[in-house]
Protein backbone atom coordinates (compact mmCIF):
# COMPACT_ATOMS: atom_id res chain seq x y z
CA UNK A 1 0.00 0.00 0.00
CA UNK A 2 1.26 3.33 -0.91
CA UNK A 3 0.93 4.61 2.25
CA UNK A 4 4.34 2.60 3.51
CA UNK A 5 7.68 3.84 3.67
CA UNK A 6 10.94 2.22 4.83
CA UNK A 7 14.40 3.27 4.59
CA UNK A 8 15.61 2.63 1.43
CA UNK A 9 13.04 0.71 -0.83
CA UNK A 10 9.28 1.57 -1.81
CA UNK A 11 6.24 -0.81 -0.93
CA UNK A 12 4.26 -0.92 -4.19
CA UNK A 13 1.26 0.49 -3.10
CA UNK A 14 -16.74 2.02 -6.50
CA UNK A 15 -15.33 2.08 -9.77
CA UNK A 16 -15.49 5.80 -11.43
CA UNK A 17 -18.10 6.38 -13.66
CA UNK A 18 -16.29 7.42 -16.29
CA UNK A 19 -14.95 4.11 -16.86
CA UNK A 20 -18.32 2.06 -16.97
CA UNK A 21 -21.47 1.72 -14.94
CA UNK A 22 -21.63 -1.81 -14.42
CA UNK A 23 -22.89 -4.13 -11.18
CA UNK A 24 -20.20 -6.14 -9.26
CA UNK A 25 -20.21 -9.84 -8.50
CA UNK A 26 -18.45 -8.74 -5.27
CA UNK A 27 -20.57 -8.38 -1.86
CA UNK A 28 -22.42 -5.22 -1.22
CA UNK A 29 -20.64 -3.15 1.46
CA UNK A 30 -24.38 -2.34 3.72
CA UNK A 31 -25.57 1.62 4.20
CA UNK A 32 -26.37 0.60 7.62
CA UNK A 33 -22.56 -0.22 8.82
CA UNK A 34 -21.69 0.42 12.60
CA UNK A 35 -19.92 3.49 11.41
CA UNK A 36 -20.23 6.44 9.84
CA UNK A 37 -17.97 7.83 7.66
CA UNK A 38 -19.31 11.15 7.77
CA UNK A 39 -17.48 11.81 11.32
CA UNK A 40 -14.52 12.49 9.30
CA UNK A 41 -16.31 15.06 7.59
CA UNK A 42 -18.02 18.29 7.75
CA UNK A 43 -21.89 17.89 8.67
CA UNK A 44 -22.82 19.07 5.07
CA UNK A 45 -20.42 15.97 3.48
CA UNK A 46 -22.88 13.82 0.84
CA UNK A 47 -20.09 11.18 1.16
CA UNK A 48 -22.38 7.68 1.15
CA UNK A 49 -22.25 5.36 4.10
CA UNK A 50 -19.24 3.90 2.78
CA UNK A 51 -19.99 3.32 -0.78
CA UNK A 52 -21.28 0.25 -2.47
CA UNK A 53 -20.25 -1.76 -5.03
CA UNK A 54 -23.12 -0.46 -7.23
CA UNK A 55 -23.93 1.11 -10.61
CA UNK A 56 -23.01 4.75 -11.32
CA UNK A 57 -23.64 6.66 -14.26
CA UNK A 58 -21.78 6.41 -17.26
CA UNK A 59 -19.42 9.49 -18.10
CA UNK A 60 -17.40 9.15 -21.48
CA UNK A 61 -13.60 9.02 -21.30
CA UNK A 62 -12.33 12.07 -22.12
CA UNK A 63 -14.84 14.30 -21.14
CA UNK A 64 -14.82 15.52 -17.24
CA UNK A 65 -18.29 16.44 -15.99
CA UNK A 66 -19.04 19.86 -14.92
CA UNK A 67 -17.43 20.10 -11.10
CA UNK A 68 -18.20 21.87 -8.20
CA UNK A 69 -14.64 22.38 -7.12
CA UNK A 70 -14.86 24.78 -10.04
CA UNK A 71 -17.48 27.30 -7.74
CA UNK A 72 -14.09 27.92 -5.27
CA UNK A 73 -11.45 30.57 -5.51
CA UNK A 74 -9.15 32.65 -3.22
CA UNK A 75 -12.47 34.71 -1.96
CA UNK A 76 -14.12 31.65 -1.23
CA UNK A 77 -14.54 32.38 2.46
CA UNK A 78 -15.73 31.05 5.94
CA UNK A 79 -17.31 33.11 8.88
CA UNK A 80 -13.74 34.04 10.16
CA UNK A 81 -12.71 35.30 6.87
CA UNK A 82 -10.39 32.50 6.31
CA UNK A 83 -11.00 30.71 3.12
CA UNK A 84 -13.08 27.79 3.42
CA UNK A 85 -11.40 24.67 3.81
CA UNK A 86 -14.01 22.84 5.00
CA UNK A 87 -16.44 23.39 2.50
CA UNK A 88 -13.63 22.57 0.03
CA UNK A 89 -13.14 19.36 1.28
CA UNK A 90 -16.63 18.12 0.90
CA UNK A 91 -16.14 19.28 -2.38
CA UNK A 92 -13.03 17.13 -2.96
CA UNK A 93 -14.51 14.41 -1.14
CA UNK A 94 -17.16 13.95 -3.33
CA UNK A 95 -15.30 14.60 -6.54
CA UNK A 96 -12.90 11.75 -5.43
CA UNK A 97 -15.97 9.60 -4.20
CA UNK A 98 -16.52 7.44 -7.45
CA UNK A 99 -12.90 6.44 -8.19
CA UNK A 100 -13.07 4.29 -4.23
CA UNK A 101 -10.90 7.66 -3.09
CA UNK A 102 -11.27 9.69 0.26
CA UNK A 103 -10.39 13.34 1.00
CA UNK A 104 -8.45 13.71 4.77
CA UNK A 105 -9.32 16.55 6.72
CA UNK A 106 -7.62 20.21 5.47
CA UNK A 107 -4.20 21.10 6.90
CA UNK A 108 -1.87 24.16 6.57
CA UNK A 109 1.43 23.39 4.55
CA UNK A 110 3.01 25.23 7.94
CA UNK A 111 2.22 22.29 10.30
CA UNK A 112 3.72 19.76 7.98
CA UNK A 113 7.01 21.68 7.47
CA UNK A 114 7.59 22.08 11.28
CA UNK A 115 7.14 18.40 12.32
CA UNK A 116 9.43 17.81 9.19
CA UNK A 117 11.69 20.28 10.34
CA UNK A 118 11.32 18.60 13.94
CA UNK A 119 11.50 15.19 13.32
CA UNK A 120 13.77 14.92 9.79
CA UNK A 121 16.25 18.01 9.54
CA UNK A 122 14.05 19.53 7.08
CA UNK A 123 13.97 16.86 4.86
CA UNK A 124 10.48 16.89 1.82
CA UNK A 125 9.68 20.17 2.72
CA UNK A 126 6.73 21.46 1.12
CA UNK A 127 7.38 24.86 -0.87
CA UNK A 128 4.63 27.13 -0.27
CA UNK A 129 3.25 29.72 2.54
CA UNK A 130 3.09 28.06 5.99
CA UNK A 131 -0.65 29.16 5.78
CA UNK A 132 -1.49 27.44 2.44
CA UNK A 133 -4.24 24.79 2.64
CA UNK A 134 -3.48 21.30 1.73
CA UNK A 135 -5.29 18.05 1.77
CA UNK A 136 -3.95 14.14 1.50
CA UNK A 137 -5.85 11.91 -1.09
CA UNK A 138 -5.98 8.05 -0.24
CA UNK A 139 -7.52 5.38 -1.71
CA UNK A 140 -10.27 2.91 0.03
CA UNK A 141 -11.48 -0.51 -0.07
CA UNK A 142 -13.10 -0.80 -3.92
CA UNK A 143 -10.04 0.91 -5.72
CA UNK A 144 -9.38 -2.26 -7.49
CA UNK A 145 -12.02 -1.77 -9.55
CA UNK A 146 -11.20 1.58 -10.56
CA UNK A 147 -7.78 0.13 -11.81
CA UNK A 148 -9.67 -3.12 -13.47
CA UNK A 149 -11.98 -0.22 -15.46
CA UNK A 150 -9.15 1.53 -16.39
CA UNK A 151 -7.75 -1.07 -17.54
CA UNK A 152 -10.10 -2.33 -19.38
CA UNK A 153 -10.38 1.03 -21.63
CA UNK A 154 -6.59 1.67 -21.89
CA UNK A 155 -4.62 -1.46 -21.53
CA UNK A 156 -1.19 0.26 -19.81
CA UNK A 157 1.43 -2.09 -20.34
CA UNK A 158 2.87 -1.48 -17.04
CA UNK A 159 2.55 0.24 -13.92
CA UNK A 160 -1.53 -0.27 -13.97
CA UNK A 161 -2.17 1.25 -10.02
CA UNK A 162 0.03 4.26 -11.20
CA UNK A 163 -1.48 4.69 -15.07
CA UNK A 164 -4.84 5.00 -13.20
CA UNK A 165 -3.76 7.45 -10.73
CA UNK A 166 -1.97 9.56 -13.07
CA UNK A 167 -5.33 9.61 -15.29
CA UNK A 168 -7.58 10.46 -11.95
CA UNK A 169 -5.01 13.43 -11.15
CA UNK A 170 -4.90 14.87 -14.92
CA UNK A 171 -8.29 14.49 -14.68
CA UNK A 172 -8.45 16.39 -11.11
CA UNK A 173 -6.17 19.36 -11.95
CA UNK A 174 -8.89 20.27 -15.08
CA UNK A 175 -11.71 20.30 -12.07
CA UNK A 176 -9.61 22.23 -9.82
CA UNK A 177 -10.37 26.29 -10.19
CA UNK A 178 -7.03 27.92 -11.72
CA UNK A 179 -6.88 30.98 -9.37
CA UNK A 180 -6.41 28.81 -6.48
CA UNK A 181 -2.61 27.67 -7.83
CA UNK A 182 -3.32 24.07 -6.98
CA UNK A 183 0.07 22.07 -6.90
CA UNK A 184 -1.45 18.22 -7.33
CA UNK A 185 1.30 15.69 -6.84
CA UNK A 186 1.43 12.04 -7.29
CA UNK A 187 2.59 11.14 -3.97
CA UNK A 188 4.25 7.77 -5.07
CA UNK A 189 5.79 8.69 -8.21
CA UNK A 190 6.58 12.72 -7.50
CA UNK A 191 8.25 14.88 -8.22
CA UNK A 192 8.14 16.06 -5.54
CA UNK A 193 8.12 13.24 -2.73
CA UNK A 194 6.22 13.84 0.40
CA UNK A 195 6.22 12.20 3.65
CA UNK A 196 2.56 11.40 3.78
CA UNK A 197 2.41 9.19 7.33
CA UNK A 198 3.65 13.30 8.44
CA UNK A 199 0.97 14.60 6.28
CA UNK A 200 -1.58 12.19 7.82
CA UNK A 201 -0.84 12.88 11.32
CA UNK A 202 -1.02 16.58 11.21
CA UNK A 203 -4.56 16.59 9.50
CA UNK A 204 -5.89 14.37 11.98
CA UNK A 205 -6.80 11.89 9.33
CA UNK A 206 -5.08 9.08 11.36
CA UNK A 207 -2.86 7.72 14.29
CA UNK A 208 0.84 7.42 13.83
CA UNK A 209 2.54 4.76 16.38
CA UNK A 210 5.51 4.71 17.31
CA UNK A 211 7.51 1.67 19.15
CA UNK A 212 8.71 4.95 22.32
CA UNK A 213 5.40 5.93 22.67
CA UNK A 214 4.33 2.07 23.85
CA UNK A 215 5.85 0.45 27.20
CA UNK A 216 8.25 -2.35 27.33
CA UNK A 217 6.58 -5.01 29.31
CA UNK A 218 7.82 -8.28 29.47
CA UNK A 219 11.08 -6.77 27.09
CA UNK A 220 8.79 -7.46 24.25
CA UNK A 221 10.71 -4.49 22.51
CA UNK A 222 13.66 -6.32 22.41
CA UNK A 223 12.62 -9.50 21.70
CA UNK A 224 10.71 -8.02 18.39
CA UNK A 225 14.10 -6.68 17.41
CA UNK A 226 15.77 -10.03 17.68
CA UNK A 227 13.46 -11.15 15.34
CA UNK A 228 13.93 -8.50 12.48
CA UNK A 229 17.59 -9.39 12.57
CA UNK A 230 17.30 -12.41 11.75
CA UNK A 231 14.26 -12.49 9.73
CA UNK A 232 15.91 -9.49 7.49
CA UNK A 233 17.19 -9.93 3.93
CA UNK A 234 20.65 -8.62 4.18
CA UNK A 235 20.52 -7.96 0.37
CA UNK A 236 17.51 -6.13 0.57
CA UNK A 237 18.07 -4.14 3.86
CA UNK A 238 21.98 -4.54 4.58
CA UNK A 239 23.85 -5.32 7.61
CA UNK A 240 24.13 -2.62 9.53
CA UNK A 241 23.22 -4.02 12.95
CA UNK A 242 20.78 -0.74 14.12
CA UNK A 243 18.68 -0.90 10.54
CA UNK A 244 18.41 -4.81 10.89
CA UNK A 245 16.99 -3.91 14.19
CA UNK A 246 15.00 -0.96 13.66
CA UNK A 247 10.93 -0.97 14.51
CA UNK A 248 9.17 1.09 12.08
CA UNK A 249 6.33 3.47 13.04
CA UNK A 250 3.16 3.04 10.73
CA UNK A 251 -0.58 4.98 10.59
CA UNK A 252 -3.66 3.80 10.96
CA UNK A 253 -7.29 5.20 10.31
CA UNK A 254 -9.44 5.08 13.25
CA UNK A 255 -12.26 3.35 10.05
CA UNK A 256 -9.99 1.43 7.82
CA UNK A 257 -7.50 0.55 9.87
CA UNK A 258 -4.65 -0.06 7.83
CA UNK A 259 -6.76 -0.86 4.50
CA UNK A 260 -6.13 1.99 2.48
CA UNK A 261 -3.20 4.04 0.47
CA UNK A 262 -2.04 7.44 0.15
CA UNK A 263 -2.41 8.51 -3.45
CA UNK A 264 -1.70 12.06 -3.72
CA UNK A 265 -1.08 15.34 -2.29
CA UNK A 266 -3.30 18.35 -3.02
CA UNK A 267 -1.75 22.30 -1.59
CA UNK A 268 -3.71 25.11 -2.73
CA UNK A 269 -0.81 28.15 -3.33
CA UNK A 270 -3.14 30.88 -3.31
CA UNK A 271 -6.11 29.41 -0.38
CA UNK A 272 -5.03 30.79 3.16
CA UNK A 273 -6.23 29.81 6.26
CA UNK A 274 -4.05 31.14 9.13
CA UNK A 275 -6.83 30.96 11.54
CA UNK A 276 -7.52 27.62 11.10
CA UNK A 277 -7.18 25.24 14.45
CA UNK A 278 -4.58 22.55 14.60
CA UNK A 279 -6.42 19.50 15.55
CA UNK A 280 -4.94 17.40 18.08
CA UNK A 281 -2.87 14.22 17.20
CA UNK A 282 -5.42 11.07 16.93
CA UNK A 283 -5.20 9.09 19.75
CA UNK A 284 -7.60 5.84 19.33
CA UNK A 285 -5.78 2.16 19.50
CA UNK A 286 -5.61 0.23 23.11
CA UNK A 287 -1.81 -0.51 23.71
CA UNK A 288 -2.21 -3.74 23.32
CA UNK A 289 -3.87 -3.48 19.74
CA UNK A 290 -1.09 -0.92 19.15
CA UNK A 291 1.46 -3.54 20.14
CA UNK A 292 -0.24 -6.14 17.21
CA UNK A 293 0.02 -3.64 14.90
CA UNK A 294 3.62 -2.21 15.08
CA UNK A 295 4.60 -6.17 15.52
CA UNK A 296 2.91 -7.46 12.80
CA UNK A 297 3.32 -4.67 10.46
CA UNK A 298 7.45 -5.12 11.12
CA UNK A 299 7.50 -8.53 11.65
CA UNK A 300 4.65 -10.09 8.99
CA UNK A 301 3.94 -7.10 6.69
CA UNK A 302 2.56 -9.00 3.79
CA UNK A 303 0.27 -11.08 6.09
CA UNK A 304 -1.80 -7.83 6.30
CA UNK A 305 -3.05 -8.49 9.99
CA UNK A 306 -1.66 -5.63 11.02
CA UNK A 307 -4.09 -3.47 9.07
CA UNK A 308 -7.29 -4.79 11.23
CA UNK A 309 -7.84 -2.35 14.15
CA UNK A 310 -8.86 -5.49 16.74
CA UNK A 311 -7.22 -8.84 16.28
CA UNK A 312 -10.70 -10.78 15.77
CA UNK A 313 -13.05 -7.72 15.87
CA UNK A 314 -12.65 -5.77 12.32
CA UNK A 315 -15.33 -4.93 10.37
CA UNK A 316 -15.07 -6.45 7.19
CA UNK A 317 -16.79 -4.09 5.37
CA UNK A 318 -14.06 -1.64 5.74
CA UNK A 319 -11.09 -4.47 4.69
CA UNK A 320 -9.81 -4.95 1.24
CA UNK A 321 -12.05 -7.27 -0.62
CA UNK A 322 -10.22 -10.89 -0.89
CA UNK A 323 -9.32 -9.99 -4.53
CA UNK A 324 -7.73 -6.45 -3.64
CA UNK A 325 -5.62 -8.40 -0.84
CA UNK A 326 -3.98 -11.02 -3.22
CA UNK A 327 -3.66 -8.08 -5.94
CA UNK A 328 -1.95 -5.79 -3.56
CA UNK A 329 0.07 -8.42 -1.94
CA UNK A 330 1.55 -9.53 -5.36
CA UNK A 331 5.11 -9.20 -6.18
CA UNK A 332 4.89 -10.66 -9.88
CA UNK A 333 3.61 -8.40 -12.69
CA UNK A 334 2.55 -10.89 -14.82
CA UNK A 335 0.08 -12.19 -12.41
CA UNK A 336 -1.20 -8.46 -11.84
CA UNK A 337 -1.68 -8.65 -15.28
CA UNK A 338 -3.65 -11.43 -15.32
CA UNK A 339 -5.86 -10.70 -13.06
CA UNK A 340 -6.95 -7.45 -14.62
CA UNK A 341 -7.30 -9.45 -17.66
CA UNK A 342 -9.41 -12.22 -15.64
CA UNK A 343 -11.42 -8.62 -14.32
CA UNK A 344 -11.96 -7.27 -17.64
CA UNK A 345 -14.01 -9.99 -19.48
CA UNK A 346 -15.81 -10.29 -16.34
CA UNK A 347 -16.94 -6.49 -16.98
CA UNK A 348 -17.40 -7.21 -20.33
CA UNK A 349 -19.49 -9.76 -19.55
CA UNK A 350 -21.68 -8.39 -16.91
CA UNK A 351 -21.67 -4.83 -19.27
CA UNK A 352 -23.83 -7.34 -21.97
CA UNK A 353 -25.81 -8.64 -19.78
CA UNK A 354 -27.08 -5.21 -18.12
CA UNK A 355 -27.43 -3.97 -21.85
CA UNK A 356 -30.10 -6.79 -22.57
CA UNK A 357 -31.40 -6.93 -18.96
CA UNK A 358 -32.22 -2.68 -19.54
CA UNK A 359 -33.49 -4.09 -23.41
CA UNK A 360 -35.85 -6.24 -22.60
CA UNK A 361 -37.33 -4.14 -19.24
CA UNK A 362 -41.43 -3.29 -19.77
Amino acid sequence: SSHLQWPNFRVASRWPTSWGALASPSFDYSPTASFSLRAFLPSQSTFSDPPANRPTSAVAMGNVPPSPLKDFGPNSLSRDGDFDANRFQIALHNWCEPYRWACSPPFLVGWYNEKRRETAQSAQLIKADEDCVGYALYSVPGFLDTVAQYYRKHHPETDYVDATTKEILNRLRMALPNDLVSEVVNTDAGPQYYHVQTIGCVAGLDEHIEVSQLDDEGGWKKDLSDKLQQSRDQKMWGSDPATLRKIFGVNVHPVWGGWYGYRALVVLKNAKAPRMRRPEPLRFLDPPDAKRIITEFNLRHAECRWRDLEENNHNPRTRYTTSEFFYFTETDPRKRLRYLELRASELDTLEREGMKARSQAP
